[in-house]
């Protein structure tokens, strides 16, 4: 039995690690181990296997080319869940500024991909509203839950 929590104390604190050394306010960067269409193509998979919906997709490389700039792959997913959305908006209207969540996928000059995206957590704590923080920290660990399915 020690050793169980010894073991789950360790898990906990190396799974948290990452959380502790973001600062407050930047956004959360992962990097990928698949390529930018694997990488975009999971984390849709994981939104709706999560019983969540993808709303909107933002391609930022194609918008650019519609000015001549030419960009790497670069997209920004805005996803939800109608259960949650009502768990904010029943916290504090104002939280739908907040709302749909967003994941960004990019693909860097040197190739690598990276996930970003704030924490629910951070981004409602303006908010200085108990309830909020409760539904943020549970978003947090849903959307971490979901980057982690897109980039490993």
């Amino acid at each position: 039995m020690k050793n169980r929590i010894s073991f789950a104390l360790v898990v906990l604190f190396l799974v948290g690690l990452p959380a502790l050394a973001q600062r407050a306010g930047e956004p959360v960067v992962v990097k990928s181990k698949n390529s930018f269409a694997d990488t975009v193509s999971r984390l849709k998979k994981a939104i709706e296997q999560n019983q969540m919906m993808v709303l909107f997709e933002a391609n930022h490389k194609n918008m650019l080319a519609m000015i001549g700039v030419q960009s790497k792959n670069s997209v920004t997913i805005l996803f939800g869940r109608p259960q949650m959305g009502a768990m904010l908006m029943g916290a504090e209207p104002k939280a739908a500024l907040e709302m749909p969540m967003r994941i960004a996928v990019r693909e860097l000059d040197n190739g690598e991909v990276v996930v970003l995206y704030y924490r629910p957590s951070y981004l409602l704590s303006h908010y200085k509203n108990p309830k909020l923080a409760a539904v943020g920290q549970q978003m947090d660990g849903m959307v971490q839950k979901l980057v982690d399915a897109a980039t490993r």
